[in-house]
């Protein structure tokens, strides 16, 4: 392929690459609070002459400052993050330990760069146990995380892909990497048998991916004040979920600037106006789509937490990131995205979306409806009431709990104890 070829093809295949760009873009959208999508906006539409962005922000950051609204500490490091999901998709197991050790091991850009061999003679595991926690870790958002080279990651981002991708991405990158590297686009076009305009769509694709997973962290800027984006209310004994339209940014589509450019016979300035327009398109439906997955999620936390939003209980019930993605059919690393930096208010207080979920306890079977907040509210509880003369031995404890649906052993009992910052029983004796 010529490098005439290649200068036309970019030019023809612009509308394409631009779709590719618009999955970071809704990726990205996704995860930022209303503050930073508004700042987002406002960058877009220096670039853009057919867009204004309406901020709708100033009375709210004034009113957040007046009413005490607190200031969210939105610096998160790529640890913490990856962290943060691991709890709050899987209960505690050696293979859940051992996810959280493949994430220690990660450099900043986000590859695993230690060899199996290494790991497996550290801990003593088996490769089926090493390779099931690899692909855990691999599934974790950012995409791409845990690869071990450029070209894992880029494979990676692409398998996990919710959009259609071009059909000759993944062989190129599988089999075809070292001719991709090298730019040799006339033996990637022959060994493809792809046409010159179809090989330019994969290679825009490519280019859109991210080869630091890592680095998406550091795009994020910090938010001064909490500013909640969900609502939920007690209306007749019965909750109703609201999304706040009233501080979200809006795009003004410039109508006149865009009928005056179109009368340019200039062949350059009719495809400018063509790029101009589908960043527009991009820009609402990627806004429209986060707000109503920002719902959807907030419809099934209110679902799955209503004794404790309707103030029935003060503990909440078992919910995990997964439990979510399978009742919407999306994947972990969205709700993981959506929740993130995310507030809702309530009757009784606001709280981060991510507040709502708590892991399961653990029982004798290895299954349970029963949430750890639940159990932890339960042992303080029995330890409230009991005889201070003769105080519950942490094995009487787990008995008692266990008529209650917690079977949990003794051991399970004192680590959660301690936890409470309850001391042993000896220790409880009132004296005589």
């Amino acid at each position: 392929m010529s490098l005439a070829q290649n200068f036309q093809l970019n030019q023809k295949q612009v509308q394409k690459l631009a779709l590719s760009q618009d999955m970071q873009q809704s990726i990205l959208m996704l995860q930022l609070d209303v503050i930073d999508l508004t700042n987002y906006l406002k960058n877009a539409s220096l670039e853009n002459p057919l867009i204004e962005v309406k901020p709708h922000l100033e009375r709210d950051v004034a009113a957040a400052a007046l009413t005490g609204y607190p200031i969210a500490d939105t610096h998160q490091s790529l640890f913490d993050y990856l962290l943060e999901q691991v709890h709050l998709a899987y209960r505690k197991t050696p293979l859940r330990d051992l996810l959280v050790y493949l994430i220690k091991q990660l450099d900043p850009s986000g590859y695993l760069l230690v060899d199996d061999a290494t790991i497996m003679a550290e801990l003593k595991i088996s490769k089926t146990m090493l390779l099931d926690a690899k692909t855990l870790l691999q599934q974790l958002d950012p995409p791409g995380i845990g690869a071990a080279n450029l070209q894992e990651c880029l494979i990676l981002q692409a398998e996990y892909d919710t959009n259609p991708i071009p059909a000759g991405v993944l062989p190129i990158l599988q089999d075809h990497f070292d001719t991709l590297v090298a730019q040799n686009w006339t033996q990637l076009q022959t060994d493809l048998t792809l046409k010159a305009a179809d090989l330019q769509t994969c290679l825009d694709y490519i280019r859109s991916l991210y080869p630091y997973p890592g680095q998406l962290m550091d795009q994020q800027t910090p938010t001064q004040y909490i500013l909640p984006e969900l609502k939920v209310t007690q209306d007749q004994g019965k909750l109703r979920l609201a999304f706040f339209h009233r501080n979200q940014p809006e795009i003004i589509f410039e109508a006149e600037s865009y009928d005056h450019l179109r009368q340019s016979t200039d062949a350059e300035v009719q495809q400018y106006v063509q790029d101009k327009y589908r960043q527009y398109q991009a820009l609402t439906y990627n806004l429209q789509r986060r707000r109503e997955t920002l719902l959807l999620i907030g419809k099934q936390i209110m679902t799955q937490q209503y004794d404790f939003l309707s103030q029935k209980s003060t503990t909440l019930a078992p919910l995990l990131l997964r439990d979510i993605a399978q009742t919407l059919q999306i994947s972990e690393s969205t709700v993981s995205r959506t929740i993130n930096s995310k507030y809702m208010v309530t009757d009784f207080g606001t709280f981060p979306l991510k507040a709502f979920f708590s892991r399961r306890s653990q029982s004798a079977d290895g299954d349970s409806n029963l949430s750890v907040d639940q159990l932890l509210a339960q042992i303080k509880a029995l330890v409230a009431k009991e005889d201070k003369a003769h105080p519950l031995s942490d094995d009487t404890l787990a008995q008692q709990l266990s008529t209650q649906g917690f079977d949990i052993a003794r051991r399970t009992v004192a680590k959660y104890r301690k936890q409470l910052d309850i001391p042993a029983s000896s220790k409880r004796r009132a004296p005589r």
